[in-house]
């Protein structure tokens, strides 16, 4: 690996001329993937999958930036289709970086010879990888990752019996593990910002147009009455 101060913040497309292991490798992914449902969560879409345009903040895989986010439209189809084509952008990166092969890719060489790309990947992840590239599938890495751990505590408890509290705490502890809120909430700040001061003006707006509509109702009901 080459030296570096552990804390200086540090591009993917430099992190990736280091050497890695893949289980590095794959715990970076899973926190990309966190990192990305969380901008989709709150209304934004990545513009580009560019590693030079992704940041491990101060050298760590557990703070990643993404640097162009764009603002999705308020359709809730399109919404769903570009949130589909960033899973589907995320997967390729990784596997281009898994195969040591990342600007030589295209979609139709990686889809029609998949087969070809499974030595390279981690064998539990292979599924996930086939079923994003060649079914177009519309799931999140880490929620993969979260079900694929949850069944290999259900066989393990299939083989020892009285586990069931421990089982259910485990399946628990695992849901929260794979959520990196308090860390994204930090380095998207702009975005929380944006939502949080678009929902009080909405709301400031909305006291206005409230009394305008109680003033026209009482004054009508007040007319109808001195009518009468």
């Amino acid at each position: 690996m080459a030296n570096r101060k552990s804390n200086s913040t540090i591009n993917l497309n430099n992190w990736i001329s280091e050497a890695h292991s893949d289980e590095e490798k794959r715990d970076l992914f899973l926190n990309m993937d966190i990192a990305m449902k969380y901008i989709h969560d709150r209304g934004y879409c990545i513009k580009t999958f560019n590693p030079k345009e992704i940041e491990l903040l101060d050298g760590s895989v557990s703070k990643v930036k993404f640097n162009t986010l764009l603002e999705m439209p308020i359709d809730r189809e399109y919404q769903k289709k570009l949130i589909k084509e960033d899973i589907y952008n995320s997967s390729m990166l990784q596997i281009g970086i898994y195969s040591n092969c990342l600007d030589y890719l295209s979609r139709d060489f990686v889809k029609e010879n998949f087969d070809s790309f499974l030595v390279f990947l981690p064998e539990v992840d292979s599924p996930y990888y086939r079923g994003v590239i060649e079914r177009d599938a519309m799931v999140y890495f880490s929620e993969f990752e979260v079900e694929r751990r949850k069944r290999d505590i259900n066989d393990l408890e299939n083989q020892i019996s009285g586990q069931n509290n421990k089982t259910s705490q485990d399946s628990y502890d695992l849901d929260k593990m794979l959520v990196n809120d308090k860390i994204n909430s930090s380095i998207y700040k702009q975005i929380n910002g944006f939502k949080d001061s678009a929902s009080a003006f909405v709301s400031a707006a909305a006291y206005p147009l409230l009394f305008g509509i109680l003033f026209i109702v009482f004054l009508i009901i007040y007319i109808v009455l001195i009518s009468l």
